[in-house]
């Protein structure tokens, strides 16, 4: 079933996978910005980027993950872990997150309300724009319960990996594949009922609720990032490989589903399986991309995977308040989107570039970093779900669906 890839074993950095990484966060201020109005260019990009930007970004923190605990064991790797995303959301969500709040309550809503009144509180008891407490950080969430949860994964799957049935399924591209298939499939049916029957009558509905829901939705994908590390020299070769054909059956399942040519697979589990199937050859696709365009270590992409913490950590602010500034109203478009996108990413790579990477203390606050200077850490940084519009974002339940955002999200996530 041809060549498997180069090396992959422990001694060896993934620095495609960071790469990638970086890319997927970066991506996040186009999604963001797409909140401060309605725009088809900008919408598209939401989108698309719902269909596999944050389900590439747990895959490779799962990864990621599973190397730190290999190298460093399961207690001294799961404080690593702890500590290099707890810092930074702890820090940003104090810091950064109730000003944030303020400026999109103004931007969206009264324009005329204090800092002060806001948070006590004094808003309209209708509100739109995304305000929730936790903004953009919900993966920072997400990636604490999987740490803590890394040390189990990684131990019932490397098992796995030692099983006859194990290696017959990556005796080649098409069964290895298919396992990765239904590996996915059958661990996002799992969670999604789990969810449905078990968690919802018992957290009801609320912000905190689609907390819940956004850490179970891609469970899955973390799931299959430590399952490819574990199976490095055998699974991921496989899976790191483009895959045409997968995609573009899924694609057009994806298709049907949009124009609701098939019924069954425009709502509830129907849509939800649609879109995982089509995310896996779509992530599969992205990784042999990067793998080609990112071989070894280059200085650029080095530089920017470390940048695009500190980008996404603090561009949700900054994006709110260049928008504030240039008096921009709800609705704008496309032209006056970029513009605030491009200043962003302007203010928050000179932030990085002039502050946080020359001082050891904010490396630690906001990117984590509690290594040596120079070097860069395996913990993963990151995008997940993305941030929307009132007039798109649910939290009752009525348009989304269980453990899955709507197609139309701007923005709850990286």
């Amino acid at each position: 079933m041809g060549e498997r890839g180069g090396p992959s074993g422990p001694g060896v950095y993934h620095h495609h996978l960071d790469a990638l990484r970086g890319v997927f966060m970066l991506v996040g201020v186009f999604v963001h910005a797409s909140t401060l109005g309605e725009d088809p260019v900008f919408d598209g990009i939401g989108y698309a980027s719902s269909l596999f930007r944050m389900e590439g970004f747990f895959v490779i923190s799962g990864f990621l993950a599973a190397m730190v605990l290999g190298k460093h064991g399961a207690r001294a790797g799961v404080r690593r872990r702890l500590a290099s995303v707890g810092t930074p959301l702890l820090f940003t969500l104090v810091l950064f997150n109730p000003p944030t709040l303020w400026l999109t309550y103004n931007f969206h809503n009264d324009p005329n309300v204090s800092f002060v009144d806001f948070v006590r509180g004094n808003t309209l008891p209708t509100q739109g724009g995304d305000l929730s407490w936790y903004l953009h950080l919900w993966f920072l969430f997400a990636l604490i319960a999987y740490a803590l949860l890394s040390p189990a994964a990684a131990a019932a799957l490397s098992r796995l990996a030692g099983t006859g049935a194990y290696r017959r399924v990556t005796a080649g591209r098409l069964p290895a594949m298919a396992a990765i298939t239904l590996f996915v499939v059958g661990a996002t049916v799992v969670i999604r009922g789990a969810h449905r029957i078990v968690l919802e009558p018992v957290i009801g509905t609320g912000t905190h609720a689609v907390l819940v829901e956004h850490t179970l939705e891609f469970l899955p994908f973390y799931l299959l990032g430590v399952l490819l590390h574990q199976g490095r020299d055998e699974l991921l070769p496989f899976f790191q490989r483009p895959a045409p054909v997968f995609l573009a059956v899924t694609g057009l399942a994806l298709l049907a589903s949009n124009r609701e040519w098939v019924p069954v697979l425009s709502a509830g589990t129907g849509l939800v399986l649609t879109e995982t199937l089509f995310s896996i050859p779509l992530i599969a696709t992205l990784l042999a991309l990067a793998a080609r365009l990112v071989p070894g270590p280059l200085p650029a992409v080095r530089y920017l995977a470390d940048a695009s913490y500190t980008v996404y950590l603090l561009h949700f602010f900054w994006i709110y308040v260049f928008a504030t500034v240039l008096s921009f109203d709800p609705g704008l478009r496309a032209p006056q989107m970029l513009l605030v996108t491009a200043l962003t990413f302007g203010v928050t790579l000179a932030t990085h570039h002039f502050a946080i990477r020359r001082s050891p203390l904010l490396r630690k606050i906001f990117n984590g970093k509690f290594g040596s200077a120079g070097r860069p850490t395996a913990i993963p940084a990151m995008p997940a779900m993305p941030v929307t519009p009132a007039s798109l974002v649910a939290v009752d339940g009525e348009r989304t669906l269980p453990l899955r955002r709507s197609r139309l999200e701007a923005g709850t996530g990286c």
